[in-house]
C-alpha cells in the first residue's frame, strides 16, 4: 500500500475537501505531519504502517529559491538536504521514473533543502540561492529520512506556493499542524502592519494555483505508482 503524506490538510483540501473521485484512493492511506521536524517525528512515531507500506510520497507545498520556479510549479524533488545532515537523501529512481511518464504538463526536476525555520522574505531566501537546491520548505528531509530508516522508497512531489521575491506573514499567524491561518494572530499582525495587506490576495491566488496543480498531479502519479 502507498503512503502517502502532507505537512498540512489544507494543502490538498479544496472546497469540498480532498479529491478522492477516483477509485485508487482506496489503496493509499493519507497522514499529515504538520510543519517541522517535531511535528514530523511525532507523527510518525504515532502511526503503525511500516509492515503495509510499500512506498512513501511525500507531496504539499514549497517556496521557491530560484527566480524560474514560480508559484504553481510542480516541482518532482530529487535531492534533498538540511543543516546540520551530511548526508543528502534522494527520491528513489524507480518511482522518480513512473511519475515522470504519469504527469501531464510541465514540471521541474528539483533539488530541495529543508529548513529549520520559514524563509519569510526575499533577502532570506536569495541568500539561499548557492546552496544546490531551487525550493525550500520544512518536512521533506525528515519525511524522507523515516522512510531511509525503514527502507522504505520514497518520492516527493510539491507545488510552489510562494517565489523567490514575496514576502510571507509570520509563522504566528498559521497553526503549524493543519496549516490554516488563525484570524487573531493574523488580524493583529496586520493592525501592525497595515501596509502588508496587499500582498494577502497575490498569496490566496498563489494558494489556489498550487492547490490546483498539486491535486492534479496526485491524481496522475498515483495510478503509476500503485501498477492502475
Amino acid at each position: 500500500m502507498l503512503f502517502v503524506v502532507a505537512s498540512m490538510k489544507v494543502e490538498l483540501e479544496g472546497i469540498f475537501g480532498l479529491d478522492r473521485s477516483l477509485s485508487h484512493w482506496d489503496q493509499c492511506k493519507f497522514g499529515y505531519t504538520g510543519i517541522g521536524r517535531e511535528n514530523v517525528e511525532k507523527a510518525f512515531s504515532e502511526w503503525k504502517f511500516w509492515p503495509e507500506a510499500e512506498g512513501i510520497l511525500s507531496v504539499g507545498f514549497v517556496g521557491s529559491i530560484d527566480p524560474n520556479i514560480t508559484p504553481g510549479d510542480l516541482c518532482l524533488i530529487d535531492k534533498i538536504q538540511t543543516s546540520g545532515e551530511s548526508r543528502q537523501l534522494r527520491s528513489e529512481e524507480r518511482l522518480q521514473k513512473q511519475a515522470r511518464k504519469a504527469i501531464k504538463g510541465d514540471f521541474h526536476s528539483c533539488n530541495l533543502i529543508t529548513l529549520e525555520d520559514t524563509a519569510q522574505g526575499p533577502g532570506e531566501k536569495r541568500s539561499l540561492e548557492n546552496l544546490d537546491s531551487s525550493i525550500i520548505d520544512r518536512e521533506t528531509y525528515w519525511i524522507a529520512k523515516m522512510a531511509d530508516g525503514e527502507d522504505v522508497p520514497f518520492l516527493g512531489l510539491r507545488a510552489v506556493f510562494d517565489g523567490i521575491d514575496q514576502n510571507l506573514p509570520p509563522a504566528t499567524c498559521y497553526d503549524e499542524n493543519s496549516g490554516k491561518v488563525s484570524p487573531l494572530q493574523m488580524f493583529s499582525w496586520l493592525v501592525r502592519n497595515p501596509i502588508r495587506i496587499g500582498e494577502l490576495p497575490q498569496l490566496g491566488w498563489n494558494s489556489l494555483k498550487a492547490r490546483r496543480g498539486l491535486t492534479n498531479s496526485i491524481n496522475q502519479v498515483i495510478p503509476s505508482l500503485i501498477g492502475d
